[in-house]
């Protein structure tokens, strides 16, 4: 049963650590209250073409979608060229600095964070979820 709130309780916070800004935004994910922040640096690990292809599915997006265009390497190497889902999963395996994030994964949703202060209002929706628990005793502890 812990293992299970726990898990209802993670939120993954998929990011590029060389950037400023992500590391700003990743400090404000922990500060979540009650949330377990499960860091994914992109700047040292990556993710498998499959959970790629599930994060874009999540956030509603196609694999394109997940691509920053703004990229030194996008603009670079790929701007101009057409790829198929396939490639594209394989790129952004292999180059993930060419991912839009940072990118927060909760069991019930995806969202790309626009703004470190976009969890500021996540805190609060959190909150809100918790003060309307089935049961009044309930907690997250």
């Amino acid at each position: 049963m812990e293992t299970q709130k726990k898990t209802n309780m993670e939120i993954k916070f998929i990011y590029d650590s060389s950037q400023i800004k992500e590391r700003e935004a990743f400090g404000y994910a922990t500060s979540l209250d009650q949330h377990y922040i499960n860091a994914i640096d992109l700047s040292k690990e990556t993710l498998t073409e499959r959970q790629w292809a599930e994060l874009a599915q999540k956030l509603n997006i196609t694999v394109k979608e997940l691509i920053d265009e703004n990229n030194d390497y996008y603009q670079d190497e790929l701007k101009d060229k057409d790829f198929d889902e396939h490639d594209l999963l394989q790129l952004i395996k292999d180059h993930p600095q060419i991912i839009r994030t940072p990118i927060i994964d909760s069991e019930k949703y995806a969202k790309f964070i626009k703004s470190p202060y976009d969890f500021n209002e996540m805190d609060m929706a959190f909150k809100e979820i918790k003060k309307h628990l089935a049961n009044k005793g309930e907690s997250d502890e």
